[in-house]
């Protein structure tokens, strides 16, 4: 598509092509990181070019600073996204970015932010949406925002943001425009060459973009050439927007036409010249004329607003015809004709720097010019501009280094010096030479005074030598202000700011920042607390006030009053006694922070200046270590390396050194004698140190065969002493230059020979180690991790003759929060445990007074917290808190995050008293107001900060009874809320559903959180807590407090305060909150968010109602019933069926409920079983009278046997899974009634004539048969099998049989009822009625008579009392047919009296508790949890609901005689029913 200059295609041979086109891109991008990095660096690096043009010192409105946040964070995430493996943390990293996107491609385009082009932002912003939907496998959405990059930003787009694209997808339709240019250019050239009249327009065309031509012109010929350009320019951004919303158009087309609707396809335009060329294009004119102008980075974007408003200064924009414009490029413009491909400049060996000479000082100031001018430097600007040959690639190098943070400077993200935006320095050798002694410390700013705008060079080194200024480890903090320089001299001298650079980073001047006004940037002199808790001197804020504000210039909240409280006296005592302890310092401030010795930014903000950003990740984690080496004062300082006159040791002294350096380093370096070199190394350390590491002796010293040396000294050597002297050297030699650990660092044996000492017990390695810099692969790949324990493990440390720049206790504990810190999860947790299995918890706790590492522990200490929450109760028990609050009050964002989650996990114990101590202590120690910090820093914390920040702090405020209202506690609950809110950061909202799940403290002895299991156990499922309970104890030997009185009740107190207030919270809104999450995708967050939203709803039915059930109700009902419905989780319903137990009371949500009563119904009924609470629903849901029960009821049939060749089937009885039938020919029969089907697993025999009965006591230990061979037998029970273990010989035939363990009660011939002992003959009790069936609990007996009457035996004593006497009727038998006993109601059933065929009494009182209105006989009765089951002569089985005794369906049995149902019996709760007819079979049924 590149080589065509002519379209040949329809319209989906046109969409194939974009979409293989730019997928083609997007993937090469996606692919290439080290491109994507350059090209953010390069769109940076215009932005700042811009910024820096701007010529005033405005500051950038705040919605300013969050659009170009938003684009920042957008990027970030995105490449986040594409390097993650994980598809959730991918998926949700992809949603942010778009979010944040979204908001600068939507900008308006005819404005700016923050002088910056909207259009610029919004192409930059269209760019990476496709490369987001390029990651989500979304071709087409990836085109169309490539297609809205080209409408909405041409210019830039093929300049800057995908010129090889452009010129595949839009280059061969501007054939005719380049052509007009070429001809247009050439008829202006041929007036300036000589003997033009002897060309043509086939004459090679680049001579006539030769610079020297342009240099030659007139005034009038470069307006013209100027003129050309610019429509030029125009020319082709007008035809490439024109082609863009054509192929857009193409692109929606097809998309419609795929979804079936008829679109009419679009025209293909034709890109117009401004007049007709003579000529086509040829391939072979310069690639410059084919894309026009390009704009380098150097020049912002000023040209190209100037020219869109029409004014004379847009001819700024001109053509690179001139070679030193083309070197000003950070990236090639220029094409290779040959391949199509972009390449780089490679003549870059041509241009040298020659220092020392004028060219060097004309150079310096190019390469300035060049990086922060607007201005386009071209021949048709100046004819006296500089050619190339004065001009150094360096500069481009620089600016592509630097440009790396510049998109954060102009974000102006800054809110700790950390956090601030950052400029790279770099060394540049300039003429204007500085005397070490009158730069030593300091910062050093220069402009020329003879330019109207200020250029800047910046050269800092570290005190007394220190290291080389391109160290990526020393960070100067400067201020801006708008009188940031001395008034400039007319003669064009350079004038300097000098700014003292030592002990800037003390933790002193840490502290400083609450010491420091935030309107005046001065030290306090009379501070006051506003009522927001915000800070200021009195006069300042009296002159925000007398302006007419009336917010806190801060927080923006409104204030009460304008009068102002009195002086902060507790503040203003600390600045004095911080002034009397460090009144050098102070004085030093007292200069170097007012306004007028602050260096000017076009922000007006804080900027941290930084080296070069080529430190990698892992460096990262020794920032906190060097920092402290930066701190350690005259201990480790140096002289410069240029020998000063002020120098401590003289020139002589120098060279005595040095010469008597020579024989013992020749010795070292060439002697084979392993004693001899041993001995020279301590005569080297001893010289090293009488130098006080003078610069000449550690530039002789630092000569790599010198250094290679001393590495086969540490690689032979078994001498203690030698081997420290060894590294003392290598460590002052890299303190002094880095270069020299990059040598070392370069080959691997040297760092597996310090690996080796070190594992070897030579604690001083740690330090070279450390220096080196090593990257986590290095680390990682020798397993360190005990090595570095032991070190920190040592109680006693080696004597002090030698001043290592650290301690390796330090030096251990920085590498070893680079291995926990770096890595994957399973490395980090594998080391982590063995840090806790090293019992080395405990000695970094002891390690906490070292101010040094110190944050780098409460990593450590966070890391394996997390991994192994057991160590929480070890930390607890030896920690000093105040250390932690003390870095949480002086350390940046980042460290008040880490300090803030170790605390949040440390408060998580399994014991609540002492959890409340440590919160005791957190909030009275040390000399601050700990809650009022915690405020004002979750009002300011990271996102992922917050939860544990709002968490610490509400936990803080509710050790004392939530009884007022409390700032604290409302700004931390509605942080939480917040969170919750926030779909679009599901992380967020986990941490924030994990921080409210360990809230109400109920916490294990590992410290997990054991509220769900407990929530179980509350409803009467209480396995996974006893399991839980047991684990515990098996684990740790330690049970969950339950049992302790005291925890518990401190529990309790504790967790009615927390859901006291998290429920009465803006009258119940985090229902609300939760309801949004129940609709997340994710089954953790879901599952979390039950667990809560349970315990809430459940501590409401213990809390007093201050009206909050109401909103709970509307947000949550339908959730519960929700999870009841669809969750395949027990306990997961066990949960929703407790939380709407808490309705049951509420008429209004129990009629709600009473809808949803037939959906639920089955569910409650099989949770029954397990859950004490679902009886409660039901019997609730029972007593509304809209549920009509005969909608719930439904069976199906299962199987049916045909068991005639047996007889009648006489009796069944179910227990234990297992279905036992007798039958007329003596044969008992065993079946496996799982999975809904009869399996017979036994027959047995040992009757010889009918068994006509079986029983089960309550205890189902035991079988009882009765039959008419006048026998009755005991059976065993076992798994699938039943044995005869007794026989009874009765002497008369048994019909009917109840027994247990004392006794066994039969039915004969004849009235009353016989007794047997299981000694002896029975003892026959007559009631002077015929008994026709029996039901036995315990110690009684109860008798169903003729009469109707219900006879109650003791068994005990042998008392007979009537139970029930029925009404005597004088037609017709009245006649007890069956009995059965469930729970306190017995039930019984017989001969149908005035319609009525049987009652259900309550044991206890003899009430009558209903009825069965049926108008046939009942012939057998069995009962369930749920159902009642009558059975009558016709086959027929009603099926009553137990709760309120109504008929809710009915059974008929198969075949198609009446047989009579002799036997009915259901499982209790699988909800099975069996019943055996007189015809031998046996049906079965499925209660759905």
């Amino acid at each position: 598509m590149a080589g065509n200059y002519r379209f040949a295609m329809d319209q989906k041979g046109i969409v194939r092509t974009l979409i293989t086109t730019v997928g083609s891109f997007t993937q090469d991008r996606l692919i290439d990181k080290e491109q994507r990095v350059q090209h953010k660096e390069q769109c940076a690096e215009r932005l700042a070019a811009e910024d820096g043009s701007s010529g005033n010192d405005t500051e950038v409105r705040y919605s300013d600073q969050a659009v170009l946040a938003n684009l920042d964070w957008g990027i970030d995430a995105l490449e986040e996204a594409i390097n993650t493996s994980n598809i959730e943390t991918k998926h949700a990293r992809l949603d942010y970015a778009e979010k944040m996107l979204h908001v600068c491609a939507m900008l308006t385009s005819d404005q700016k932010t923050a002088g910056v082009p909207n259009p610029y932002l919004s192409a930059w912003a269209y760019l990476n949406l496709s490369y987001l939907w390029e990651l989500r496998n979304n071709v087409h959405n990836s085109v169309l925002h490539v297609l809205e990059m080209f409408i909405v930003e041409p210019f830039f787009s093929r300049i800057d943001f995908a010129p090889e694209l452009w010129k595949k997808l839009f280059l061969p339709h501007m054939s005719s425009i380049a052509g007009w240019y070429a001809e247009a250019r050439h008829r202006l050239m041929m007036e300036v060459v000589p003997d033009s009249s002897d060309m043509s327009f086939t004459a090679d065309l680049d001579q006539f973009f030769n610079e020297s031509l342009v240099f030659s012109m007139r005034p009038d010929q470069m307006e013209k050439l100027k003129k050309l350009e610019q429509l030029y320019s125009e020319s082709l951004d007008e035809n490439t927007r024109l082609f863009a919303k054509y192929y857009k158009d193409c692109m929606n087309s097809d998309s419609s036409s795929g979804a079936g609707k008829k679109v009419m396809a679009p025209m293909l335009p034709i890109a117009e010249p401004p007049m007709t060329p003579l000529h086509e294009v040829s391939r072979s004119i310069p690639n410059y004329v084919k894309f026009g102008p390009i704009l380098p980075k150097s020049a912002g974007f000023s040209p190209v607003l100037k020219s869109k408003h029409g004014g004379r200064e847009g001819n700024n924009r001109v053509s690179l015809n001139s070679s030193a414009f083309l070197h000003d490029m950070d990236e090639s413009a220029a094409w290779d004709p040959r391949g199509g491909v972009p390449e780089g400049n490679e003549d870059d060996s041509d241009y040298e720097a020659n220092d020392g000479s004028i060219g060097s000082s004309v150079q310096q100031q190019t390469k300035i010019n060049r990086t922060r001018s607007p201005l386009i430097f071209s021949p048709v600007d100046s004819p006296r501009t500089s050619s190339s040959k004065t001009s150094s690639p360096k500069s481009d190098v620089n600016t592509r280094k630097e440009s790396g943070s510049l998109l954060r400077l102009l974000s102006c993200r800054i809110a700790a010096p950390s956090d601030a935006i950052s400029l790279p320095i770099s060394p540049s050798k300039s003429s204007h030479s500085i005397s070490s002694a009158d730069s030593d410390g300091e910062v050093i700013v220069c402009h020329n005074s003879e330019n109207t705008k200020k250029e800047f060079s910046f050269h800092f080194c570290r005190k007394n030598g220190g290291r080389p200024s391109s160290t990526s480890y020393d960070y100067v903090n400067i201020k801006t202000s708008e009188n940031s320089f001395q008034n400039e001299s007319d003669e064009g001298s350079l004038s300097c700011v000098s700014l003292p650079l030592s002990e800037k980073l003390t933790p002193h001047s840490k502290a400083l920042k609450d010491f420091v006004c935030p309107i005046t940037g001065q030290i306090f002199n009379d501070p006051v607390t506003l009522e927001t808790g915000q800070t200021y001197e009195r006069k300042a804020i009296e002159e925000w006030l007398n302006r007419g504000n009336t917010t806190c210039p801060i927080t923006r909240q409104r204030l009460s009053s304008n009068v102002l409280p009195k002086t902060n006296y507790v503040l203003k005592r600390l600045i004095t006694a911080w002034k009397e302890q460090h009144p050098d310092l102070a004085q030093e401030l007292l200069y170097s922070e007012t306004p007028k010795a602050r260096f000017s930014s076009p922000l007006g903000k804080e900027i941290v200046l930084v080296s070069p950003s080529n430190q990698t990740s892992e460096f990262s984690n020794f920032k906190a270590i060097d920092d402290h080496v930066t701190q350690r004062g005259k201990r480790f300082t140096r002289p410069v390396v240029a020998t000063s006159p002020t120098s401590v040791i003289s020139q002589a002294a120098v060279e005595t050194i040095i010469n008597e350096l020579r024989s013992f380093v020749s010795c070292l370096c060439t002697s084979n004698n392993l004693q001899e070199c041993e001995s020279a190394v301590l005569e080297i350390a001893r010289l090293w140190k009488d130098s006080k590491g003078d610069a000449a002796v550690h530039s002789y010293l630092s000569k790599p065969t010198i250094v290679n040396g001393f590495m086969e000294i540490l690689s032979a050597s078994l001498d203690r002493e030698v081997l420290r002297a060894s590294i003392y050297i290598l460590c002052e030699l890299i303190f002094g230059d880095e270069s020299i650990g990059e040598t070392l660092t370069s080959v691997d044996s040297d760092f597996d020979c310090l690996a080796a000492l070190l594992k070897n017990g030579l604690a001083e390695a740690a330090v070279l180690m450390y220096q080196l810099r090593p990257a986590f692969t290095q680390l990682s790949s020798h397993d360190l991790v005990h090595s570095l324990m032991q070190i920190i493990l040592c109680k006693s440390e080696e004597s002090d003759d030698l001043l290592f720049m650290i301690k390796p206790k330090d030096a251990a504990i920085a590498m070893l929060e680079q291995i926990l810190m770096s890595g994957d999860e399973n490395s980090r947790s594998l080391n982590a445990l063995t840090i806790v299995s090293l019992n080395g918890i405990a000695s970094l706790v002891k390690c906490l007074h070292r101010m040094e590492g110190r944050r780098s522990i409460i990593s450590i200490l966070l890391c394996c917290t997390r991994v192994d929450k057991s160590c929480k109760n070890v930390i607890a028990n030896g920690i000093e808190l105040l250390y932690v609050l003390e870095l949480f009050h002086t350390g940046n964002d980042s460290i008040r995050g880490i300090c803030v989650d170790f605390l949040s996990e440390l408060v998580q114990l399994n014991r609540r008293t002492l959890s409340n101590q440590m919160l005791q202590i957190i909030k009275t120690e040390g000399a601050f107001s700990t809650m009022h910090t915690f405020l004002v820093y979750l009002q300011m914390a990271p996102m992922e900060h917050q939860p544990a920040t709002a968490t610490l702090l509400l936990q803080l405020d509710l050790l004392v009874e939530p009884r007022k209202m409390s700032i604290y506690r409302e700004e931390a609950i509605e942080a939480l809320i917040e969170a919750l809110r926030k779909k679009e950061f599901p992380n967020q909202q986990m941490m924030v559903l994990d921080a409210l799940l360990s809230l109400p403290g109920r916490i294990t002895s590992s410290g997990e959180s054991y509220i769900e299991s407990w929530l179980l156990k509350v409803a009467g499922f209480d396995h996974p807590y006893n399991a839980l309970v047991k684990a515990d104890w098996t684990e740790t030997k330690v049970s969950i407090n339950v049992e302790n009185e005291e925890e518990e009740k401190a529990v309790c107190s504790w967790e009615k305060r927390v859901a006291f207030v998290l429920c009465n919270h803006e009258k119940g809104c985090i229902f609300k909150a939760l309801e949004e999450i129940f609709k997340n995708n994710s089954l953790k967050m879901t599952k979390s968010c039950l667990v809560i939203a349970t315990w809430l709803t459940y501590m409401l039915s213990i809390l007093p109602d201050t009206g909050v059930r109401e909103a709970a109700r509307e947000s949550l009902l339908d959730e519960f019933i929700n999870v009841l419905q669809s969750s395949k989780n027990l306990e997961e319903k066990i949960l929703a069926v407790l939380a709407l137990k808490t309705f049951i009371n509420d008429p209004t949500a129990i009629e709600e409920l009473g809808k949803y009563a037939k959906c639920i119904y089955k569910t409650l009924r099989k949770l029954k079983r397990n859950s004490f609470v679902a009886t409660d629903i039901l019997k609730a849901l029972m007593n509304l009278s809209s549920v009509n029960a005969t909608e719930m009821w439904s069976c199906t049939d299962v199987v049916e046997l045909d068991l005639r060749a047996n007889g009648e089937v006489l009796c069944m009885v179910y227990l234990k899974g297992c279905l036992i039938s007798s039958h007329s020919d003596g044969t008992i029969k065993v079946w496996d009634a799982g999975r809904r089907r009869l399996r017979l697993v036994q027959e047995a025999h040992e009757h010889i004539k009918a068994v006509t009965c079986l029983y089960v006591p309550s205890s189902g230990d035991r079988l009882y048969s009765g039959s008419l061979d006048k026998t009755i037998r005991v059976w065993e029970l076992k798994p699938e099998e039943i044995q005869c273990i007794q026989v009874h010989d009765v002497k008369e035939a048994v019909h009917e049989l109840a027994a247990n363990a004392k006794f066994a009660c039969f039915i004969s011939q004849g009235n009353g009822v016989k007794v047997y002992n299981w000694s002896g003959t029975p003892k026959h009790i007559n009631f002077n009625k015929s008994v026709k069936c029996l039901a036995m609990t315990g110690n009684k007996l109860y008798c169903g008579c003729s009469g109707y009457n219900i006879q109650e035996l003791d068994l005990c004593s042998g008392t007979v009392n009537t139970f029930h006497l029925g009404t005597r009727k004088l037609l017709g038998k009245q006649t007890v047919n069956s009995l059965n006993i469930h729970d306190d109601l017995l039930f019984a059933g017989g001969s149908a009296v005035d319609g009525i065929s049987g009652k259900v009494f309550c044991r206890s009182s003899k009430a009558v508790m209903g009825t069965f209105p049926t108008g046939f006989d009942i012939q057998r009765i069995a009962v369930n949890n749920d159902f009642i089951f009558t059975a009558t002569k016709l086959g027929i089985i009603e099926v009553w609901l137990k709760e309120r005794v109504s008929r809710v369906g009915s059974i008929k049995m198969k075949g198609k005689g009446h047989a009579k149902i002799t036997s009915l019996v259901p499982d209790i709760d699988a909800g099975m029913l069996y019943a055996a007819s007189s015809d031998g079979k046996i049906q079965v049924w499925a209660l759905d």
